[in-house]
């Protein structure tokens, strides 16, 4: 761990650098979503980018450290980035590989988007298990396009260039 990193955390099985504390905040009064703490694998061959995601609500404020990101492809972007503005049926849905963070979408009517947005911890904990889920909503359009924008720039590192492949299917 870089010792000149703020951050703290305890991950001995991945070495890793901190890399800023560039965040992506995204409010729906009273809730309140932040991703920060952006962290990356040293090794070479390890593509991951780690982060945080915080999660704040009446009668709950969950911190999730150690989310991480396959950084050859965006898809929690990418996920975003797809959700059509002229609505859909049902819910949709994206996880991540370790599922510890999960996003379902719903549309909603007047053009709004409902997200509800899980954490999760992967690992059994000592502590034992738990969840957090809180839900936003947002104008399908340019709120939309602007958290997904946010989420591009958040999930690619300098050094740690996205690549995007067809068989990225991280979204359904």
């Amino acid at each position: 761990m870089n010792p000149n990193c703020p951050h703290g955390w305890l991950r001995p099985q991945t070495e890793m650098i901190c890399l800023d504390d560039l965040e992506v905040m995204f409010s729906g009064e009273p809730v309140t979503v932040r991703f920060g703490e952006r962290h990356a694998a040293i090794h070479h061959l390890d593509r991951r980018l780690f982060f945080t995601v915080h999660v704040q609500a009446p009668g709950i404020d969950a911190r999730l450290e150690g989310v991480d990101n396959y950084v050859t492809g965006r898809g929690l972007a990418r996920f975003l980035d797809n959700l059509d503005f002229r609505g859909w049926e049902g819910e949709r849905r994206w996880v991540n590989a370790d599922r510890d963070l999960i996003v379902s979408a719903t549309f909603r009517s007047g053009g709004h988007i409902e997200l509800a947005w899980t954490i999760r911890p992967w690992r059994h904990s000592v502590y034992g298990e738990w969840e957090a889920t809180v839900t936003t909503s947002m104008e399908a359009g340019a709120e939309k396009d602007d958290l997904a924008a946010q989420m591009h720039a958040f999930l690619t590192a300098e050094g740690f260039p996205v690549e995007y492949h067809e068989s990225d299917n991280e979204f359904s």
